[in-house]
């Protein structure tokens, strides 16, 4: 019975975060976020490539 409970609790706070992260007030935010790494890595070549191509202590 009580692991029954712990189940459709957890069920409803899955469903609740889920339901959380696919509101549209978010989309920008998580766009950003997921662009973020390529965003640093870009920044890093273009220091790289000035000059002889080897990256800058």
């Amino acid at each position: 019975m009580l692991s029954g409970i712990v189940t459709l609790l957890l069920l409803l706070l899955f469903v609740a975060i889920w339901a959380w992260a696919w509101r549209p007030q978010h989309q920008q935010n998580f766009d950003r976020a997921a662009r973020l790494a390529l965003d640093e890595d870009d920044a890093g070549h273009q220091g790289a490539s000035a000059g002889n191509g080897k990256p800058q202590p």
